[in-house]
């Protein structure tokens, strides 16, 4: 990332939450060019997915519509928050640096959260082993990022201390104000086949056992934050008074400030994932394939050990007495990476926290349980109902990172070479979104907050789009 985004030219005096935000901020700008919550939205409820079926349930590819699948490539990104809204037409006016933190952490924003979701599919394969059993191996490049409960109106005086005149503003939080990002590689072995089958009603299950490759982890929280941000107008300077919290700040891996993209082949972590689901389908005899069917899956279990920075890593007990004041000046020019050193200077303020000595840590995987249900209406047509419930929390873990439960229903239509999909969908984070998705022969492409986004009301952008090839069974299951 550009260094001049952690630099006080771009947000003056800074202090370690505002360089945090501007991570958000930089992130959002980014990957604005390449979506909050589920990956490959509509298509992903399709029965001519392939390999890429195992994502959203690995018990998919048994009695698949394929002899065997390859997916090329492809990549799914995604940004959310609960803040900004952004029409499809002014991408770049809102994704502008500084008017998109006006946005998310204005006077009135309330608690700010966002969510960066980026998977780059590598080449898959799946292969089927008579009609009951097939194999996958997968492979995907992974980037989640969260930033949780910032206070707006806290960041927004940080930010415009100069400008702001609503000042003394005091702060009594026990939440935990937080951001984190972690990448990493998995390479999953899949294996799914019919397990029973009594009259009309068939049942399959399946699993994904994945090796986890941690390219890095950053987190920065501050919890129990209670505080007084003023100005002193001889100095022209802000600082904190009468302020206590808890800090945290941890790294792994990748550089911050001085990012290569070498690192990015480097490994700081590992770990074992594991994917299991089910699906029950009923055929009636007079029907051609399902009537309907009802998957379960719970997806991204596991976690990740990563090796501590401990040149970047450290834990404090923040107590800046009533008497006295902490100048955000002190920290202007101080990169991310560099928080550490800086912060050591200040014992008196800074007291390091014993129990945060550790030279690892692990963090969990973004655990949801999917619960679909799919409909046959009549010849092509389909209707799809997917619940996500999110199972991992980062509230007493702030490495973690999550996603948001939310519901999603997709109508759509689906041939052996075309197909289309109109998801619906509503999560915790970005509230009501809509969108669009489209099959044709090899390639697959959509979004599910286009049409959200042409009527300008959209808090979430994503886009996927891939490329796979397979080889059809002669007659439609």
């Amino acid at each position: 990332m550009p260094e001049k985004f952690f630099e006080p030219t771009c947000l003056s005096n800074c202090t370690t939450m505002t360089k945090t935000v501007s991570i958000l901020a930089v992130c959002l700008g980014m990957l604005m060019n390449a979506r909050a919550q589920q990956d490959l939205a509509g298509y992903r409820t399709g029965n001519y997915t392939g390999v890429n079926g195992v994502f959203s349930n690995p018990a998919n590819i048994a009695n698949s519509r394929y002899r065997w699948d390859v997916n090329l490539l492809g990549i799914n990104a995604s940004v959310g928050n609960n803040q900004a809204q952004f029409k499809l037409g002014d991408l770049g006016k809102t994704f502008d640096g500084d008017k998109l933190t006006d946005q998310l952490f204005g006077a009135n924003a309330g608690k700010t959260s966002g969510l960066v979701n980026v998977a780059i599919h590598l080449p898959a394969v799946m292969i089927s082993v008579g009609p009951k059993m097939a194999f996958a191996f997968t492979s995907r490049a992974r980037v989640l990022g969260n930033v949780t409960d910032m206070d707006g109106k806290l960041v927004d005086q940080i930010r415009n201390i100069n400008e702001t005149s609503d000042l003394p503003y005091t702060v009594n939080s026990n939440g935990n104000m937080r951001v984190n990002v972690s990448g990493w590689m998995e390479y999953g072995l899949s294996f799914a086949r019919e397990a029973y089958v009594l009259g009309p009603h068939y049942f399959k299950a399946g699993g994904t056992i994945k090796y986890l490759s941690g390219i890095g982890n950053m987190n920065v929280h501050l919890s129990n934050f209670k505080g007084t941000i003023d100005k002193d107008i001889i100095r022209q300077d802000g600082y904190l008074t009468n302020t206590s919290a808890k800090v945290g700040l941890a790294s792994s891996g990748v550089n911050v400030s001085n990012f290569d993209a070498s690192q990015l082949t480097e490994t700081s972590g590992h770990g074992i994932g594991l994917d299991l689901g089910v699906v029950y389908e009923y055929r009636p005899a007079e029907s051609k394939g399902y009537l309907f069917k009802v998957g379960v899956s719970v997806l991204d279990i596991g976690r990740l050990k990563f090796t501590k920075d401990m040149t970047k890593s450290a834990g404090y007990n923040l107590n800046i007495p009533a008497t006295d004041r902490f100048y955000l000046s002190q920290l202007n020019g101080v990169s991310l990476d560099d928080y550490k050193t800086t912060l050591d200077q200040y014992p008196q303020y800074f007291a390091p926290d014993a129990t945060n000595s550790e030279t690892s840590y692990k963090v969990s995987l973004p655990t949801t349980m999917q619960i679909n249900v799919d409909y046959h209406l009549q010849d092509h047509f389909y209707v799809n109902a997917n619940v996500q419930l999110a199972m991992t929390k980062g509230s007493s873990k702030p490495f973690n990172g999550q996603y948001y439960s939310g519901f999603t229903l997709t109508p759509r239509y689906e041939g052996r070479k075309f197909g289309f999909y109109l998801p619906l969908s509503y999560n915790g984070l970005t509230k009501f979104n809509a969108g669009t998705s489209f099959r044709a022969g090899p390639l697959y492409v959509g979004s599910g907050s286009v049409l959200t986004a042409l009527m300008g009301s959209s808090k979430q952008a994503d886009v996927f789009i891939g490329f796979r090839f397979g080889q059809l069974y002669k007659k439609s299951k």
